[in-house]
Order: structure tokens, then sequence, then C-alpha cells
């Protein structure tokens, strides 16, 4: 979200000479006294005075909310700053600029000697600063609340996007065909892993297929992972170079988002190449307390990349960014031999 604090001045402006003009009539129906006269008086002359003030009050108000409460993400924090430390120095401001410049200019003061006391004053100009102040956090909220909308909408369009194009990429008669022809000649065989190995390609293709929860539990993500590395290892017809390091607790409560892990381990083995025993693939995945630290590292195969293949690194990016903002980090070091990720995200219950 970005700070408007341009479009907050024009609204203030409109705001503010709203506000003029509705007194102005007032005045005009209590005290007879003509609109024009009451606008281009005396008040003409304090007008940039008192706007100015009450514009900085706006200004420091919305600053105060969208760094704590957006940025920060310290809701009370926000809240204890605005009345301990805004409203007093919106005050000050108010002081500095309408009872010491303004005086200095107009030879006049706002406040009565008795009224410029301190304390008097001060408990006096709380009212003003919350009235005028408040433009600024109702601003903020509107504005956070159109960008929260906004970024619900592209998620919910991205997760479709990346659901439909890992399926588009993963469930193809070339993907089927190798898995399926693997099972076959396992059972053809009677080899002691055919049962599993068919148990693995239904779960597989049952998450990928049904799962449309916004969050699934880490360890259903993990197992989905397990099933995939397993199918793809049967593919090949040499001892694939690699190796699995998957530290995640079995009482783990921690949810995900479906389908965040897969495409990094996918890009590995369809570009990675496994023959190499000095430079294996390597997968590890481990969770420190709500923090889960992803990282993927495989030998740069000669081949050509599949260009229909994959949901994209860009869009894998984008997702990332759409589901947990700053609650994640994406390092690659893709050198001319080796390609890794790193992935470092902050689960939640």
């Amino acid at each position: 979200m970005k700070y408007k604090w341009l479009w907050l001045c024009l609204g203030f402006f409109l705001f503010y000479n709203f506000q003029e003009i509705t007194w102005a009539i007032g005045n005009y129906i209590t005290n007879k006294t003509p609109i024009l006269e009451f606008i281009f008086g005396r008040r003409f002359i304090s007008y940039p005075f008192y706007f100015f003030t009450w514009l900085c009050c706006t200004l420091i108000s919305y600053s105060t909310f969208y760094v704590f409460f957006y940025q920060r993400h310290k809701k009370v924090l926000a809240i204890a700053f605005y009345i301990c430390i805004a409203i007093p120095l919106m005050i000050c401001i108010r002081y500095f600029l309408q009872e010491v410049v303004y005086f200095s200019i107009t030879g006049k003061h706002n406040y009565s000697a008795d009224m410029r006391a301190p304390i008097r004053y001060f408990i006096d100009n709380i009212y003003f600063t919350i009235y005028y102040s408040l433009f600024g956090i109702v601003f903020f909220f509107i504005q956070l609340s159109t960008y929260n909308q906004k970024k619900q909408h592209e998620l919910l369009l991205q997760n479709r996007q990346s659901e439909l194009s890992f399926l588009r990429s993963q469930i193809n008669p070339h993907f089927l065909f190798n898995s399926l022809n693997n099972v076959y000649t396992l059972v053809y065989q009677g080899s002691d892993k055919a049962l599993g190995s068919i148990s693995k390609l239904s779960e597989l293709l049952r998450y990928m297929l049904y799962e449309k929860e916004e969050w699934v539990p880490l360890l259903k993500e993990v197992q989905y992972l397990r099933n995939f590395i397993d199918l793809q290892l049967m593919r090949y017809d040499f001892k694939p170079a690699y190796q699995v390091k998957i530290n995640i607790p079995a009482d783990c409560t921690l949810k995900i988002a479906p389908l965040t892990l897969i495409p990094f381990v996918e890009n590995a083995f369809k570009h990675g190449d496994l023959r190499d025993t000095a430079m294996p693939l390597q997968i590890e995945l481990e969770l420190a307390g709500q923090a889960l630290n992803f990282k993927v590292s495989n030998k740069k195969g000669n081949f050509n990349k599949d260009e229909t293949g994959g949901i994209g690194l860009e869009n894998v990016k984008k997702r990332l960014d759409l589901i947990y903002a700053s609650h994640q980090t994406l390092h690659i070091a893709d050198s001319p031999t080796q390609y890794t990720i790193v992935l470092q995200m902050k689960l939640h219950e």
C-alpha cells in the first residue's frame, strides 16, 4: 500500500473549504454576517495559518497509523503513539504557527493571554486536534480497506491461475504415462513397492484435483511433497543422486497455502542433472518455531527448458507476495552450474 499524502492533502483541502463555507452560511443565518465578508474578512488573513496547522495534524495522524498500524503491524502501538505523542505534537505545532508565527506577522493572537497558559491551551486544543486529525485516520482506514479488498481479489485470481497452470504442467499425458508405466512395471515384476506407488499416485492426484482450501496443514503439504518426490524418482533408469532432509514435528499444527513448495521441487527435477553424485539434488525442509526454512539446490542439466512446464518463477514470486507479503523471503542463487533457492516464511495455525 502506497503512502498517498498528495491525495490526502487534496481531500483535506476540499473538506476544510467545505467546512468554511458551511460555517459562513451558518453565521449568516445566525448573525446575518454576509457570507463573503465572513470568508474574505479577517478569516481570510488567518486562513493559511489555520489551514496549514490542521493539514499538519492530518498528515501526522495519517503517518502515525501508516507506519505503526500498516507497515509494522503494531496496532496497539499506533493508538498509543497517537494519543501520547502525536496529539501533544500537533498542539505544539498549532501554538507555534498561530501564536508565534501568526503573531509576528499580524501582531494578533488567536487566544487571549490567560488561555495561552500551557495547561489551559493544551486542554482546549485536544478537541480541535482530534477533530481534524480524525480526517487523516479515516482516510487511512478507507485506503487500507480498499487495499485489502484489492489484494484479496488479486490473491483469488492468482491462486486460480497458479492452480490451473500447475495442473496443466503436471496432469498431462506425459506425466501420467510415465507414472503409470513405472507403476505397471513394479506390479508386473511383483515388486513390494507396487502397492505403495499406486497409493502415492492416487493421493497425489487427489490432492492436486480436490484440495480447494485456502490453507492446508503443513503436514499434508509435506506428505504431498514426499509423494511427488517418490514418483519423480521412479522415472529414472539410473540411480539418481539426491538428498532429502525433512524435519517437521509429527504434532505440527501450522498451516500453509497449498502447492507452495512443489513448484521449486518440480523445477529441480525438470531441469536438474541427477547423475553427478558430487553435486546431488538437495531438498531441505525444517521448522523452527513458526519459521519454515525450505531449500532446493540442483546441478543444471544441459537440456533445454520446457517452455510450457511449471507455473513460472515470476508467478511463484507474485503468489508468495500476495499470500505472505512481508512474512516471507525468497533468495535465488543462479550460477552457470548450479541453481539454488532458499525460501523462508512465517506460518500460522
